[in-house]
């Protein structure tokens, strides 16, 4: 289903879509996580399609998930790209990124929304692709209560000088959460950009995560470019976070 509301935090019409689990029934005491999938759809539909297999395998509980399209091409990047990234654009006019108001779209209308009209509960997930996944990682360390697990599925970090690197470090080196789940993952055919890009979280997860109570999993996905690696990571990104071993909740 296909909904939209005027956001106050991005002054525009924002549609989002909802997909529903297997069994879903209105009325019905049982309630279901919430995966958000920024470029989605058409990226939802991966994520839903992952949910449903571990679903019916028993693996995880059924999943609600909520795609938020893009609004035009120029959005993205606004959405997506932390306010300290700047750069010059073709022809020279400059380009601050505005994922604090995109952020405030999220915290305070789009999840309240989602979670009164629907029957949810803990956890709450966020997936996000290439410039989504700068916004996920981003996201972790200004917001980390927002979501109890992200997916950064090829994270170009690199921009600007890993601004978004050297802001996790900081991040990992002055907190402690132990009841957050970072999944990274890269193409195995992807550039070298992104594949230095992976490299370099991989890194500093391994060096300052586990001090800073911060659970990871971390996959290069076999035969994946760039534009098929959030379908082939979907599955496993998953399962790890609802693995035992990943999360330490009970499956449903």
């Amino acid at each position: 289903m296909v909904r939209q509301f005027r956001s106050f935090a991005l002054d525009e019409v924002r549609e989002y879509t909802v997909r529903l689990p297997d069994g879903y029934s209105r009325g019905a005491r049982r309630r279901y996580p919430v995966v958000y999938v920024l470029d989605g759809p058409p990226l939802d539909g991966h994520t839903a399609a992952a949910a449903r297999v571990l679903a019916r395998d028993g693996a995880a509980p059924g999943l609600i998930v909520v795609g938020i399209p893009n609004m035009q091409r120029g959005s993205r990047a606004r959405d997506f790209l932390p306010p300290d990234i700047h750069f010059e654009r073709p022809g020279g006019a400059s380009f601050t990124g505005g994922a604090d108001r995109f952020l405030r779209f999220l915290r305070d209308e789009l999840v309240p929304r989602v979670e009164t009209e629907f029957q949810t509960t803990s956890p709450r997930l966020i997936v996000g692709h290439s410039l989504g996944a700068i916004f996920v990682t981003w996201s972790l360390t200004v917001a980390p209560a927002l979501f109890d697990a992200r997916f950064a599925h090829s994270p170009a970090i690199w921009r600007d000088e890993d601004v978004v690197v050297h802001g996790l470090s900081r991040w990992l080196t002055e907190t402690r959460h132990g009841d957050r789940f970072l999944y990274l993952s890269v193409g195995a055919n992807e550039g070298p950009d992104m594949q230095s890009a992976y490299h370099k979280l991989h890194a500093l997860l391994s060096a300052k995560a586990a001090a800073a109570g911060l659970r990871w999993q971390a996959a290069i996905t076999p035969d994946a470019v760039h534009e098929t690696n959030v379908e082939r990571a979907s599955l496993p990104a998953l399962r790890a976070y609802f693995a035992p071993s990943g999360s330490g909740r009970p499956r449903g």
